[in-house]
């Protein structure tokens, strides 16, 4: 009787198809090549959905279920609650309302620095302390693992080595991206330096030792590309130079896939990402002013409130409060003292003309709101209407084409706009010359529609016969697994 099968998927945050396909040809990625060169794997494309975002995507690959998850931020206006995935994330404030009978790909096994608890059974995750017991009956939490990397003097060792170079290398492309004139956004530099310095490596060997206690799943993420194509772009060279990195953790990962004695599991490899990048310029840097002032401006009698920004508070009675929440080229525009989503007619009846005149704002591409089952989607010349599964109106349709297939960025966009928790008005970035406003201050992003960001990728072998050609969002990733899992472990 052979040995027992398992699978590791690890994710690769935010490198798009193209881009993979970019380092491959310019030799950055070594090991993927070997993979596809020696063992039968291949590259495939897919589409990620809107909001092409890691909590929207992440949960669509895991779970098979992403609705209403709006974006990387927003408003839970039943309860309140502001939902952001940053720092320490205020999902699990929410977490009861997601993913009910779900069986998650990674039932049983265990979930390592991703954006969501798993309640079925083991996990480590930065961001979330839940605990859970290995197959050797210790505990498989957070806390044991940092424990069990931090007691190996030589990890320390080299920890210290590779946090000083990591720190050093980020600090001179920064000073040289600047003084060449080129942008870098700051606080994705530190960034970029903290999940290299610790979270990466740690990351890397908490899949390791997940492998080593034998979990029959193991879905491990690592973000280190994404923040790099943050402060960077993720066009930059030293943006492909984190992927060589990357790589050589990649080999590092897969160089243990069969250990042990006759108990321990062989184990089998997935690479994907869940959105690409898009290379982007921050509002205030286009425009001069962030765009909550220009909102503040449009309703002069109403606080306005950036999630993770600034607050524009007027003097004297306020009639009300707007919560922008941000997500690179997407933004949430809510009504926060009104506990339902506005309907298209509802905000024309409150604020006669806004609509129009957001969408005319210079930085914005357009506005998306809902009648019903229609869609309204608003740009600085015209109105575009479509209705839920029906057959697109020929000017709607001439306008999706400059984004992607019609009907299909039209279901992508359908979806997004069906959700409760988007924003009263769904507001999609302006792309200029090569880039696309960001409302963020970041060099690279993604979140919104158009280019790389929504087209992520799949490494797999041959032999699986993984079709994506007929996938249009995250959640369509998770069959493939799914099907995959239950080949191995049955």
């Amino acid at each position: 009787m052979g040995k027992a099968k398992g699978l590791v998927i690890v994710h690769v945050d935010g490198l798009s198809y193209a881009y993979l396909k970019q380092a491959l040809e310019q030799g950055r990625m070594p090991f993927v090549q070997s993979l596809i060169d020696d063992e039968g794997y291949e590259i495939l494309r897919y589409r990620c959905g809107v909001p092409s975002t890691t909590p929207y995507c992440q949960a669509g690959m895991i779970y098979g279920d992403n609705s209403e998850i709006p974006s990387f931020r927003w408003l839970d206006k039943q309860s309140g609650i502001a939902v952001s995935f940053s720092g320490f994330s205020s999902f699990n404030h929410v977490a009861h309302k997601y993913f009910r009978n779900c069986d998650p790909i990674t039932g049983g096994g265990a979930s390592i620095a991703t954006c969501y608890p798993n309640s079925t059974q083991a996990a480590y995750r930065i961001g979330y302390r839940e605990h859970g017991h290995s197959l050797r009956g210790q505990a498989f939490s957070q806390r044991r693992v940092i424990e069990s990397w931090a007691m190996n003097p030589f990890r320390l060792l080299d920890w210290v080595r590779r946090g000083l170079w990591q720190v050093w290398k980020a600090n001179v492309q920064y000073f040289r991206t600047v003084l060449s004139g080129r942008p870098a956004a700051k606080t994705y530099v530190v960034a970029d330096m903290l999940e290299e310095i610790l979270l990466h490596q740690l990351t890397r060997f908490a899949v390791i030792q997940a492998m080593q206690e034998n979990f029959p799943v193991i879905y491990g993420a690592f973000y280190a590309y994404d923040e790099t194509g943050h402060a960077f772009g993720p066009e930059a060279d030293y943006s492909f130079r984190i992927l060589r990195h990357v790589d050589n953790t990649l080999r590092r990962i897969a160089n243990k896939r069969q250990h042990g004695g006759s108990d321990a599991r062989d184990y089998e490899l997935v690479i994907l990402s869940d959105h690409g990048q898009v290379e982007t310029v921050p509002f205030v840097r286009e425009y001069k002013r962030c765009f909550a002032e220009v909102v503040a401006d449009l309703l002069p009698t109403y606080e306005v409130c950036e999630q993770k920004g600034k607050k524009f508070t007027r003097k004297g009675a306020v009639d009300g409060h707007v919560e922008l929440a941000y997500s690179g080229g997407l933004a949430h525009f809510y009504f926060k003292d009104i506990s339902w989503r506005l309907q298209h007619d509802e905000i024309e009846e409150r604020f006669p003309g806004l609509i129009n005149q957001v969408a005319t704002t210079p930085g914005i591409g357009c506005v998306m709101t809902r009648d019903g089952k229609r869609n309204i989607l608003t740009d600085s010349q015209r109105e575009f209407r479509y209705e839920s599964g029906s057959r697109l109106p020929r000017h709607v349709r001439d306008w999706l084409t400059n984004i992607d297939e019609p009907e299909i960025i039209a279901q992508q966009l359908d979806k997004l706009n069906s959700f409760e928790r988007s924003g009263d008005l769904v507001l999609f970035a302006q792309s200029l010359n090569h880039h696309q406003i960001n409302f963020e201050n970041q060099v690279g992003g993604h979140g919104s529609i158009g280019g790389e960001q929504m087209f992520p990728f799949i490494l797999a072998k041959r032999e699986w016969k993984f079709n994506t050609t007929s996938i249009i969002d995250s959640s369509g990733v998770y069959p493939l697994l799914r099907r995959l899992r239950e080949q191995l472990l049955t």
